[in-house]
């Protein structure tokens, strides 16, 4: 529960008889005009009668209307607690909300529940008003806007809420906070499900219909139901509509499918009854905030690759082999490509193209841009293909094109046609085994010829348990000419029985390869691999596993790699090692 300075205001009522605006003021910090304009507010919400004598002489008081101030409440079912954390801000110092993880002995399953900090309807009824002023001064716009002007449109409403709120109830910094966040929330963003969208454990967010409660993909516990529900599909609808305008877009009853991203990168699909028989659905693919990186996935806590074979893959970014991620469903694909696209050197441009704004490269990338497509328009105009994009960025004179995912023979024969003109290239594609990224790629309909697929040097195959939950690097293998189509050579496969990673053959093609383009012999090839490796446990020890921090380790390995080999070697930690880290 969050108590205000309006429930304290109610609390000194209720404990003294015809206690004057003078006195209140004195006990809450206000000034006697500012209580009687807080009164005023509640008792036009019908919460409090403002009794002014005839007597003029007689000081005006406050009653409290009882029996009306209701108390919005979340209160957990019966349950084993099988964890609990908290929801917290970027900045780590407030916390948005409460969550357990609870068994539910009704449905023989765990759920999920998320403790909000609730007002009672005194509160309400004031945030109710400041909201309105607030809409009132700050009307909407309709206007298509970049991220940045979209990021600080919404800084400013946030600051205009925050700053209203202060001005009614001056130095009250918390609850004032808390009340901004409740706020904000509930006129530019989607109400209670902001605080699941800040929850880093979670990877989807699903309303099916105004009837069932939210679900929610949870990375430990799978799919879970959650305590929240909205009120009504005319909610649901708004939330849609107000996502649409956001972005530029709209969702109507005549264009009833809409597909776009947030500001934050999260992905949004919303679809309308009837086109949703049984109601209306947003479905809510969380960016992550804290991307999968190289050390991340060679952590004891994940470990969806051998240190061996994130070596082996690094060279092979150093060294500008084609790579491409395969994989099924949520396996994993875009975040073993971000992980591994954070290993380019720094001074390489660097273009990637998705539908939706995913990858995310450290800071020292600097020479990087990304790319999206766009949609049309209601009218069937302005559309930006993959297609429009992969040509476009062979005339940006790129050291490295990254494409989020290839669906089309137009788009991959684009790519492979930058592989012959020296391009490095990167890229997901859905397949579940890399015999079927071969299959995929020679016949219909992507169908290209053999021997430009024969330009692909490594292909990464991602999966994901769905039984246990887990996601790893099902294989890792080197693509070499064959009689027809294209073989492959098998280097690590993943054992699920004993999960581990076995090395299957030593590469062949690869390490001529190596040779012919940088002149490294097969032991020069070898050592520099288990240099790398050697980094990268040294990054595991110290839990360097977030995108920045790989990042300031590939600009000092570039810079001179031999000076932190030396200290990795030494045991340095990373402030000493990274100036600063």
């Amino acid at each position: 529960m969050l108590l205000t300075k309006i429930d304290k205001m109610v609390e000194l009522i209720r404990k003294n008889n015809r206690i004057s605006f003078e006195e209140l003021g004195g006990k809450l910090k206000l000034s006697p005009e500012s209580v009687e304009k807080l009164a005023r507010i509640l008792e036009n919400a019908g919460l409090f009668q403002i009794h002014y004598p005839i007597n003029p002489l007689t000081r005006p008081w406050i009653m409290v209307n009882e029996g009306k101030g209701s108390i919005e409440e979340d209160e957990r079912p019966q349950g084993k607690v099988v964890e609990a954390y908290k929801i917290k801000e970027p900045a780590e110092d407030y916390v948005i909300a409460d969550v357990e993880i609870y068994f539910s002995p009704e449905e023989k399953r765990n759920r999920y529940f998320v403790k909000l900090p609730r007002l009672t309807q005194y509160s309400r009824a004031f945030l109710e008003y400041v909201k309105n002023e607030v809409t009132r001064t700050l009307p909407l716009s309709g206007l298509e806007k970049t991220k940045d002007e979209m990021v600080k449109d919404m800084e400013d409403r946030a600051k205009a809420v925050e700053g209203r709120l202060m001005q009614e109830l001056g130095s009250d910094r918390e609850s004032i906070r808390a009340l901004a966040s409740i706020a904000v929330n509930e006129m530019y963003g989607l109400g209670d499900l902001e605080a699941l969208v800040a929850d880093r454990w979670l990877e989807e967010i699903i309303v099916n219909s105004a009837k069932v409660p939210v679900s929610v993909y949870h990375r430990k516990y799978s799919w879970l139901k959650t305590n929240l529900m909205l009120k009504s599909e005319v909610d649901i609808e708004n939330y849609s509509s107000q996502i649409a305008r956001e972005v530029g877009r709209q969702i109507t009853v005549l264009d009833p499918i809409m597909d776009a991203h947030l500001v934050t990168g999260d992905r949004v699909n919303a679809t309308l009854y009837p086109i949703s028989t049984a109601g209306n659905t947003i479905t809510l693919r969380l960016f992550a905030r804290n991307p999968w990186t190289i050390a991340s996935l060679v952590s004891d806590e994940v470990k969806a690759m051998s240190l061996e074979m994130a070596a082996l893959l690094w060279q092979a970014l150093h060294y500008e082999m084609n790579i491409i991620v395969a994989g099924g469903t949520a396996s994993g694909k875009t975040s073993a490509l971000n992980s591994l696209i954070a290993l380019i050197p720094p001074h390489q441009r660097v273009i990637t193209i998705e539908d939706t704004r995913e990858l995310v490269l450290p800071s020292y990338q600097w020479n990087w841009v990304p790319l999206a497509t766009r949609e049309p328009n209601p009218e069937g105009l302005g559309e930006v293909s993959m297609l429009d994009l992969v040509v476009n960025s062979l005339r940006m004179r790129p050291d490295r094109i990254v494409m989020g995912e290839i669906r089309r023979k137009k788009e991959a024969e684009v790519l492979f046609e930058a592989m012959h003109t020296g391009h490095s290239v990167y890229g997901t594609l859905h397949a579940d085994t890399g015999e079927q990224v071969i299959k995929r790629l020679v016949e219909p309909p992507i169908e290209i010829p053999p021997g430009e697929v024969e330009d692909i040097h490594l292909i990464l195959v991602q999966y994901r348990d769905r039984r246990k939950n887990l996601r790893r690097t099902l294989e890792l293998s080197e693509v070499i000419p064959g009689a027809k189509i294209p073989e492959l050579n098998h280097l690590f496969k993943w054992r699920p029985r004993t999960d581990t990673f076995d090395k299957v053959k030593p590469p062949h093609r690869y390490t001529e390869l190596m040779n012919l383009h940088t002149g490294m012999t097969e032991k020069e090839v070898t050592d520099d691999q288990a240099e790398k490796e050697e980094v990268l446990a040294w990054m595991k020890q110290n839990k360097l596993i977030y995108v920045d921090d790989v990042g300031k380790v590939m600009e000092a390995y570039y810079a001179d790699g031999s000076s932190l080999l030396e200290g990795v070697r030494k045991g340095q930690n990373p402030g000493k090692l990274l100036g600063g880290s």
